[in-house]
């Protein structure tokens, strides 16, 4: 079987893509993916060695002027898109969202090429939206997405098969000079790190005086000289750097302080990790709220949005969390039993399952 995968704009939409591709891959299908000639999926799928085949398209976002140059994009990226699908003559076109989703379902609907889309968020994002009637299935990360149609399968992000896989936390936790016998927290807001959370964890680290546990502070690798430049001498249990191995750390964080994107959601459940969720304000539909919101409902992480985060705020919080145990173990417990560990064998079987059902 044939796949042809489309993706892009963001990790939480790429990754997932990537880990549903080696699963199919395992499994003896053939993946090509298809995705926007200006974006990261344009490198970081070809890095995964998947081929990869562009379009050129814009989101609906900016001035009236930008949006109408969005919406007049999408006929020439249909266009493009139905000829790469004529090359190809994929099975099946599977659909992990960003706006290069759109014209490429679309294209494959046309074309009569059965869709499959994967929703990551809790709030579904526009181009999901806008095919979601040409579907013959729609694969959901949480139960209210897509809430009510038909066709919908809650199988969850195939980012939480992770847990299957054996990790070795001792290199990274040599690197970073962490202390065996005290709780890991760590602070991370994505892989580029946020400049408006640094301005905040600068205060937190300036006021932090707490030998019971360990934080380390990611500030994003562009960011790491300006923020030791304008911090100083830190507590000999505050380590900032640039960057972490986030999935190596994973088996052995007390408590991860982060944004509320899909994939990372998908690792924190899978892992039954305690968390701080700080969703994100910069990013579309404000879906991040959304995901984190749906976690707080079900006492699975803490929650607080970044403009109620003040000087002190995170010194006081992070403790009273950490060491709250019977709390935090019910956020545990709690997220945990939300995970979807076979997540991407469930996704690749009802793949299957369609594409045998449409021959």
């Amino acid at each position: 079987m044939k796949i042809c995968v489309v993706t892009g704009g963001s990790g939480g939409h790429i990754y997932p893509a990537i880990t549903f591709a080696d699963t199919m891959k395992a499994r003896g299908h053939d993946v090509v993916f298809i995705g926007n000639d200006h974006k990261m999926e344009s490198w970081i799928v070809p890095d995964a060695g998947y081929p990869f085949l562009a379009i050129h398209n814009q989101g609906l976002q900016g001035s009236k002027i930008d949006k109408i140059k969005a919406v007049l994009s999408q006929f020439k990226a249909i266009k493009m898109a139905k000829k790469h699908l004529q090359t190809l003559k994929p099975d099946v076109v599977v659909a992990f969202g960003g706006y290069v989703s759109a014209p490429v379902s679309f294209a494959a609907s046309k074309l009569h090429i059965p869709l499959i889309l994967h929703e990551q968020n809790a709030f579904p994002g526009k181009a999901n939206k806008m095919v979601a009637g040409r579907a013959q299935a729609i694969i959901t990360c949480y139960e209210e997405a897509f809430k009510g149609m038909d066709k919908v399968h809650y199988l969850g992000n195939p980012r939480a098969s992770l847990i299957h896989e054996v990790i070795d936390s001792k290199d990274e936790i040599k690197r970073l000079g962490l202390k065996e016998d005290l709780p890991i927290v760590l602070c991370v807001m994505g892989s580029q790190g946020s400049t408006s959370m640094n301005d905040k964890f600068k205060k937190y680290v300036q006021n932090f005086n707490d030998d019971s546990y360990q934080v380390i502070i990611t500030t994003g690798p562009l960011n790491i000289e300006s923020f030791k430049k304008d911090l100083g001498e830190v507590h000999e249990n505050v380590v900032v750097t640039g960057f972490v191995d986030q999935k190596a750390l994973l088996p052995v964080l007390s408590l991860i302080v982060c944004r509320s994107g899909a994939s990372t959601i998908a690792e924190i459940q899978s892992f039954g990790i305690p968390s701080l969720l700080i969703p994100s304000p910069h990013v579309a539909n404000n879906h991040q709220f959304y995901n984190a919101k749906s976690l707080f409902d079900k006492d699975a992480c803490a929650m607080i949005e970044e403009k109620d985060i003040h000087d002190t705020t995170l010194n006081t919080m992070i403790p009273e969390l950490l060491f709250d145990k019977e709390h935090l173990n019910i956020i545990a417990y709690n997220v945990k039993e939300l995970a979807t560990p076979n997540a991407a064998n469930d996704i690749a079987e009802l793949v299957e399952k369609v594409v045998s059902a449409c021959v």
